[in-house]
């Protein structure tokens, strides 16, 4: 009973994010006051792009610069990623977080992404629905997904044994992504065509599984270090992914970097730049996803409320 209640909550998330196509959200943490230039994402933004709000990034910009991007990006949907809350504390200081920083501000996010595998951290779903509950205990809407990041094949301590532990064998990694309604890949295009072969084999079959589901897939395309090829590093995994009809439903183009390099190619910048993170997720709406044929439109997983940017009194 408990698996096919999991399994309808998987095919309702999914339902909603096959209606909408492959759905593009650009942000980041290095030069993420280029969000606040309207010039800098005015196409992007035109062609129904989505805002992505790494919290590392977000609280750097004074509250002035949170609302101008709020302002820019509003009536388009709106994604957050999180840390993760392993203990009832942590969850607690989560979801203060998230009503101060985020919901006080009127923003109703599509999806929240939370870094459950951090350090190689295994989560139970006890502890993902105590971590849920303090999100939805905050306010945050019912319609949002929340759902955990999966780094398992990250980590150097898993490669010996990655191949007898893809999600399709693993039944605590299906539950725990029954249960969110999807799952989130943070596997950098460049650092996955580097890997070896089981570990483009883990993402595939992670795909393929959390589809056939119902469920929602999210990968985030960061640069890791593929600086000046992050642009065709990205679009030469998702060809990979396409031939193996494991096209994810949301594709987030981020950087992670809060002390980049002098002349760093990977800011989130300006969307004429070819290697930001908005100029990857520019080139992926206006070129990438029409040449591979893919079907996108303007609304967001989960459906939300557009985001209303709240005044300055209401923080």
């Amino acid at each position: 009973m408990l698996v096919r209640l999991l399994t309808l909550i998987c095919l309702a998330s999914s339902s909603l994010a096959a209606s909408a196509g492959i759905q593009v959200y650009a942000g980041g943490v290095a030069g993420v006051a280029s969000l606040a230039d309207p010039k800098a994402s005015l196409k992007f933004r035109e062609a129904g792009g989505g805002l992505y709000l790494h919290n590392s990034g977000w609280g750097k910009l004074d509250l002035a610069q949170q609302q101008q991007v709020l302002t820019n990006f509003a009536k388009l949907p709106v994604a957050i990623e999180l840390g993760f809350g392993r203990s009832e504390a942590r969850a607690a200081a989560w979801s203060r977080r998230l009503q101060s920083g985020y919901l006080a501000l009127g923003i109703k996010p599509a999806f929240i992404a939370a870094n459950a595998f951090a350090n190689n951290h295994h989560p139970t779903v006890e502890q993902w629905r105590d971590y849920t509950h303090a999100l939805r205990s905050a306010g945050l809407p019912a319609s949002t997904l929340v759902l955990p990041t999966f780094e398992y094949a990250n980590f150097r301590a898993n490669l010996a044994t990655l191949a007898d532990n893809t999600v399709s064998k693993r039944r605590d990694f299906q539950e725990l992504i029954r249960t969110a309604g999807g799952i989130v890949l943070d596997s950098p295009p460049g650092y996955s065509l580097r890997r070896e072969a089981n570990y483009r084999t883990w993402i595939i079959d992670a795909i393929h599984w959390t589809h056939q589901q119902g469920c929602t897939v999210v990968w985030i395309a960061s640069p890791n270090s593929s600086r000046d090829h992050f642009r065709s590093d990205t679009g030469k995994f998702l060809r990979l992914l396409k031939q193996k009809n494991a096209l994810p439903d949301v594709i987030v183009c981020e950087n992670y970097n809060p002390h980049p390099p002098r002349n760093y190619p990977n800011v989130v910048g300006d969307e004429n730049q070819p290697n930001t993170t908005l100029g990857v997720a520019w080139y992926l709406l206006n070129r990438f996803l029409p040449e591979i044929e893919v079907k996108r439109e303007h609304s967001s997983v989960g459906q939300p409320d557009a985001h209303k940017p709240a005044s300055a009194t209401n923080h």
